[in-house]
């Protein structure tokens, strides 16, 4: 092997694994940067979502409150309604009874 030949070699050598080198490098970086982009990403929307998800919460909350008081009411107005038909009680304290019921369930004052 001449010098000439054996600088060719190392020539081409070098450049090879200046290539791989380069082109691996490159890709685990790029790999790395859009993984760690996609990651952020969707952190982000996982806590766009848990907050979400709080929110909802709390409306069913409400929503199941609220339908626990129009459920007291709906029994409230059975009774009554049990109360007139039952023919126990006088026209007065039909109208007493009522006027409390509206009252206080927001019906305003006399019926």
């Amino acid at each position: 092997m001449t010098s000439g030949e054996i600088l060719q070699a190392i020539t081409l050598t070098s450049t090879l694994v200046i290539g791989v080198w380069t082109l691996w490098g490159k890709g685990k970086d790029t790999n790395y940067t859009r993984l760690e982009g996609e990651r952020n990403r969707l952190d982000q929307r996982v806590a766009e979502l848990e907050k979400g998800r709080e929110e909802d919460r709390a409306r069913l909350e409400r929503v199941e409150t609220e339908l626990d008081d129009l459920k007291r009411v709906h029994y409230t107005l059975i009774d009554f309604l049990r109360d007139i038909v039952s023919g126990n009680f006088d026209e007065a304290w039909i109208k007493r009874r009522a006027a409390d019921l509206l009252s206080r369930h927001g019906g305003g004052g006399t019926p």
